[in-house]
Parts: C-alpha cells; structure tokens; sequence
C-alpha cells in the first residue's frame, strides 16, 4: 500500500539547511570556474603559438641545408 502524502516528510533540499547547501555549492563551483579562467588567462594564453604556415612546417619537416662546405 503506497504512504499517503500527509505521512511523508518534505524533502530535505527543499527546507532551509538544503536551500543553503544548493547556495554554498552554487558559490564553490562558481569561484572555482572563476580560478581556471583566471589561471588560463596569467599561465597559457601569454605563451607564444606556434607558427603553422604551409611554408613553416616545410621548413620544419625538410631535409636541413647544408652551410658548412663538405671537406
């Protein structure tokens, strides 16, 4: 036989202690999307790319040139 409505209690994220456990969590999420962006934008987006022209990467991938005379 299925509980009558009147005897189940309220859900606990639904009263006062779940209400604040939902802000606090939405806060730490919140801060710590934050610290990445953060961290993205001091750390990785300073550094240089690399070049990836058609004519940089046949330079990169082609046999070295010779400079010094042979002997």
């Amino acid at each position: 036989m299925p509980p009558d409505r009147t005897e189940m209690a309220g859900s606990w994220f639904r009263g006062r202690g779940g209400k604040r456990f939902a802000l606090e969590f939405a806060l730490i999420i919140t801060i710590k999307l934050v610290l990445l962006v953060l961290l993205w934008v001091v750390v990785i987006r300073p550094l240089p790319r690399a070049d990836t022209s058609p004519t940089a990467i046949e330079q990169h991938f082609s046999a070295p040139s010779s400079k010094e005379p042979s002997r």
